[in-house]
């Protein structure tokens, strides 16, 4: 019995071709689109940031679990491992021995996590310190 199928080289090549164009669009959009949301995060932020500044330059909100929201603070907060940077929206605390901040209205992260909560409750103090001092950008 043998096995006479014919291989057409060109049609190979071709179906090859198509595949490896579809995943390599596929992953340079998927990485495209998340730089684009990125960056119109950022703006978006910035300007958001902004405009509060200017219009609730006067309030201050303390949420239940007792964290102060100043929206017109915000500062460029970099880790002590300098390998992230998040704009601070004006709110701080610690969770266990993180440094949480607020990025966004409803959106909390963590910029540090110390050995004990009393260095993270000394990281906090340091920021609110320079929040304070209307300092734009503070370095852990």
């Amino acid at each position: 019995m043998s096995d006479n199928k014919n291989y057409d080289l060109d049609e190979i090549m071709e179906e090859l071709s198509d595949r490896v164009h579809d995943m390599f669009e596929e992953v340079v959009q998927d990485k495209l689109f998340d730089q684009v949301e990125d960056a119109v995060t950022c703006a978006v932020q910035d300007c958001f940031a902004e405009a509060l500044s200017e219009s609730l330059s006067h309030f201050e909100f303390v949420l239940q679990d007792g964290t102060k929201v100043i929206p017109k603070q915000y500062m460029r907060l970099l880790s002590p491992d300098k390998t992230k940077v998040l704009l601070c929206f004006g709110g701080i605390r610690v969770d266990g021995t993180s440094l949480v901040i607020q990025t966004r209205t409803s959106c909390w992260e963590t910029i540090a996590v110390y050995q004990t909560k009393e260095d993270a409750v000394q990281s906090l103090l340091k920021v609110k310190n320079a929040m304070d001092n209307n300092l734009s950008e503070f370095e852990l």
